[in-house]
């Protein structure tokens, strides 16, 4: 349902040879996609106009449909579809890289070498490959990733109306199904051991009077 963080590694890894090796744009998309955690049709569709570089976001408006055309719209063309994502500095390390990389114009972020854009049945087939070469025993599927990034965000304690409006979800009934624990069994274990009000309650206590009204 998720990607653990030794797949997610693993699988940057698989990315970053790709990419190295062929140019291949849809390994930093999927790459990217672990931070921004969009449908892999909006992902596709990206361009780089719809970076706004001052203010370091993204605005999300635009997807492939069923037919492989770029439409001006998102799913359902639900407003909450329409969004404005904020990027890390991993991103805009990545988004910079392919600018550099580049030699030919293109409107769109994830291209080939002649200014075509990466499709989704492209990103999808490059997902499939990278977890065959690294020999996961299950392969997931596109929208895992997505699941993975609500997961995190909300094992970092965000807030589940942030992770609803990130997603593009119009309701969080939905983006309640795509939270899941994103840690294996022994990671978890070491995080409950870690935050035993025990062990952190003196901590907390500190940080609380940092506050106190004198």
């Amino acid at each position: 349902m998720v990607f653990y963080p030794d797949e997610i590694e693993a699988l940057s890894v698989a990315f970053e040879r790709g990419y190295k090796d062929n140019g291949n744009t849809a390994c930093i998309g999927l790459m990217v996609n672990f931070d921004l955690g969009l449908r892999i049709g909006e992902l596709c569709a990206l361009k780089w106009t719809d970076v706004d570089w001052k203010n370091e976001t993204i605005f999300i408006h635009r997807m492939e449909d069923s037919s492989r055309d770029v439409v001006d719209y998102v799913k359902s063309d639900s407003e909450a579809g329409y969004r404005e994502l904020v990027l890390s500095d991993s991103v805009i390390k990545l988004f910079k890289r392919i600018k550099e990389d580049s030699t030919i114009l293109s409107e769109y972020i994830f291209c080939n070498e002649v200014g075509a854009r990466k499709t989704k049945l492209q990103f999808l087939n490059k997902l499939r490959r990278a977890q065959r070469a690294v020999k996961f025993e299950k392969e997931n599927g596109s929208h895992c990733i997505r699941r993975t990034v609500a997961s995190r965000m909300n094992s970092a304690g965000i807030a589940l109306e942030e992770i609803r409006r990130w997603l593009g979800h119009t309701d969080l009934e939905t983006t309640l199904k795509y939270i899941y624990n994103p840690f294996r069994e022994s990671e978890t274990n070491e995080k409950i051991k870690n935050n035993s009000i025990l062990t952190t309650n003196k901590n907390c206590l500190q940080l609380s009077s940092k506050f106190k009204v004198v």
